[in-house]
Parts: C-alpha cells; sequence; structure tokens
C-alpha cells in the first residue's frame, strides 16, 4: 500500500530537481560602458582612461602626456 503513494512522490520529486528552473547567479547590475582609445584602438575604461583634449587615450604614452594630471 506505501509503495503506492511513496514512489509515485518520488518519481514527483525527480522530475521536479530534473526541471526546476535553475537560479541565476547574482549580478550586481553595474555595467560600465568601455572608450576607445584614439590612437591604438584598444578598449578601456574611462574612469582608466587618460583625457586629452576632450578625446580618450588607453595610456599617457598614447596620449603623449608625460605627467598623470590629465588622468580622468
Amino acid at each position: 500500500m506505501w509503495k503506492f503513494i511513496i514512489v509515485p512522490l518520488l518519481v514527483l520529486l525527480f522530475l521536479y530537481l530534473l526541471f526546476a528552473p535553475r537560479k541565476k547567479p547574482k549580478q550586481d547590475g553595474y555595467i560600465e560602458e568601455l572608450v576607445k582609445c584614439e590612437k591604438c584602438g584598444i578598449y578601456c575604461a574611462p574612469r582608466e582612461a587618460v583625457i586629452k583634449d576632450g578625446r580618450f587615450f588607453c595610456s599617457k604614452q598614447c596620449a603623449g602626456v608625460k605627467d598623470g594630471s590629465n588622468r580622468h
């Protein structure tokens, strides 16, 4: 008698575990857009870019800057 209750419950549990929706990993929701270096074309974060004359560069070398004063 118990077989008629336990076996279907085990089958249902197995099917639920097999087809249950998976939880997606949490994301912080913050997506930072990248800027393209005017000289070499590499993409970098705006907070790491060097800005010279309103243009973005990936490094001081690409921007032709000797000091770090134009750092964003």
